[in-house]
């Protein structure tokens, strides 16, 4: 009886510090950082476009970080990435719970804490943080349809599948082994039944919208993808094909804090996988045990088939591989974790695991406090959350608002830049518009096709970058008739925030504004 009692006190006390864990990481770095990574600003001021499609990515989870900026403004990035990391840990014990008891559920699903991309990596809302509820919750789906064969199940499959493919394309990493699995001749039965067609059905016509894109934008971020993707090849032939032991090994890394703890905890595990203990059976319906075994084994295969889908592409084609695909994979780590825990040592797990967790969890947060208010005194320089980006925007604002007369409608040059002083400009005193410019960025025009030449004619333009850049790659800007425009020139000298001893940010800028906007007596 004491044993359940001070296993109930350790989760009750978990609970509370988990309370306390998800408010500290949703809040603290919007007081200890200066600015937001280069990721959350590129997609905040994507979603505020709403375009099906951008140069780099799909189009939903800017969608979504730029609906959160919108309400809860610095916080909602970080909000954004906690809300994510909840629902994913919700995903997995629903999904636990099929195959284990409560208790092992439970455990599991804490156990994907202890994985390093569900911790410091959110501090930047991007799209491999976006794709965590979305393999959880395709897993959970694909159990539930293959299992239980239900409509519902495999409508959900369909609608979660496309947004998952409108989140970020590697999310067919995961599909595809799923529509694999269908292939095998136990499950034929399915490919009878109109059930995964539907699916299908329904995932191809979410998609849609965006392959329409993606054909009118001549596949615009493949063309992306596969210059990143060039980018981790090997120029030797040979060891190009295996870029893949190098990915497993920095996936292997993630895991050091899970098999920490699975190491402390090696007496109480069993690598003969316990399905059969009372408890488990108490709370299925499942007597069978080759039956849950069989259930277990499908987990088994969701969880690893996607790492030996990336494994194969490179093998067979020298497909470069980046460690940070495998961000979204190890939801179900935990989870196969919790399944090897000897049934009469859940009690003292129960226990032992939470204390464990809150030593590790409140070190990487402590971390990560010292690493946004100190990095810069460690690294001696600024990192891209250390950027002045209050003081930018307001510099950007005040420059336009002395030249122009009119609505400050665009920014244009150097992507983090113009992406940073953007998502401020609303917030500005000074500020005259209703919404943030737009973005026209560096490179081809393509990368901002909200921008065109009649709109810089009408409205001009303010670019920016920095010092050392010799020039900005602008074709429209150098299409147009400029006539109709009045061209200025400046720099700003603006210190660092976090580094007031280090030689001040210089800002070179060039401003186009329209004849009839064009204030007199400008003192720049």
């Amino acid at each position: 009886m004491d044993k359940f009692k001070s296993a109930n006190s350790a989760i009750q006390k978990f609970i509370l510090f988990l309370f306390v864990y998800f408010t500290i990481w949703s809040i603290a770095p919007a007081f200890l950082a200066s600015s937001v990574a280069l990721d959350v600003s590129e997609g905040i001021n994507w979603g505020s476009e709403w375009q099906w499609g951008y140069y780099k990515h799909p189009p939903f989870s800017s969608w979504v970080l730029y609906s959160f900026y919108k309400v809860f403004g610095h916080f909602g990035p970080y909000i954004l990435s906690q809300i994510y990391v909840l629902l994913t840990l919700f995903l997995v014990y629903k999904l636990a719970n099929k195959v284990l008891c409560n208790s092992q559920a439970w455990l599991g699903t804490l156990l994907t804490l202890a994985i390093f991309y569900y911790t410091y990596p959110t501090l930047e809302f991007n799209h491999n943080v976006a794709q965590f509820p979305i393999w959880a919750g395709l897993s959970l789906l694909f159990y539930n349809s293959i299992t239980e064969n239900k409509y519902r199940d495999w409508i959900l499959l369909g609608i979660v599948g496309g947004i998952g493919m409108l989140t970020k394309y590697s999310v067919a990493f995961l599909l595809i082994p799923m529509a694999l699995y269908l292939l095998a001749p136990q499950q034929w039965r399915l490919l009878k039944q109109p059930k995964p067609w539907i699916s299908a059905a329904i995932m191809l016509i979410i998609f849609a919208p965006h392959l329409n894109w993606l054909i009118q934008n001549n596949w615009l971020p493949f063309e992306y993808a596969k210059g990143r993707s060039s980018e981790t090849i090997d120029s030797n032939v040979i060891t190009a094909h295996f870029g893949w032991v190098n990915f497993l090994l920095a996936q292997l890394v993630v895991h050091l804090p899970l098999l920490i703890i699975l190491l402390l905890s090696r007496k109480s595990l069993s690598f003969k996988v316990n399905i059969d203990s009372p408890r488990i059976k108490a709370e299925h319906s499942i007597s069978d045990s080759s039956t849950r075994l069989r259930n277990l084994k499908l987990i088994g295969y969701i969880w690893l088939s996607p790492v030996i889908f990336l494994i194969i592409l490179n093998l067979v084609f020298g497909m470069g591989l980046r460690d940070l695909w495998g961000m979204p994979m190890w939801a179900l780590s935990g989870l196969l974790a919790a399944s090897l825990i000897k049934p009469e040592s859940l009690t003292l797990l129960e226990s032992k695991l939470p204390k464990y967790l809150t030593i590790w969890l409140s070190l990487i947060t402590i971390l990560m406090m010292i690493y946004l208010q100190f990095g810069h005194t460690i690294r001696n320089k600024p990192s891209r959350m250390d950027w002045p980006e209050q003081e930018l925007s307001l510099k950007a604002q005040a420059t336009w608002d002395e030249l122009s007369s009119c609505k400050w409608d665009s920014l244009s040059g150097d992507r983090w830049l113009i992406a940073l002083i953007a998502m401020n400009a609303e917030k500005s005193e000074l500020s005259t518009t209703e919404s943030w410019p737009s973005l026209m960025i560096n490179g081809p025009a393509s990368h901002s096709p909200w921008i065109t030449k009649t709109r810089l004619e009408k409205h001009g333009t303010l670019v920016v970058s920095l010092a050392e850049d010799k020039y900005s790659e602008l074709p429209l800007l150098n299409q147009i008739s400029k006539d109709s425009l009045t061209q200025y020139s400046g720099q700003w000298e603006i210190n660092w925030p976090k580094l007031q001893t280090s030689e001040p940010l210089i800002i070179k800028w060039e401003a186009y504004v329209p004849h009839q906007c064009v204030k007199q007596n400008q003192d720049l």
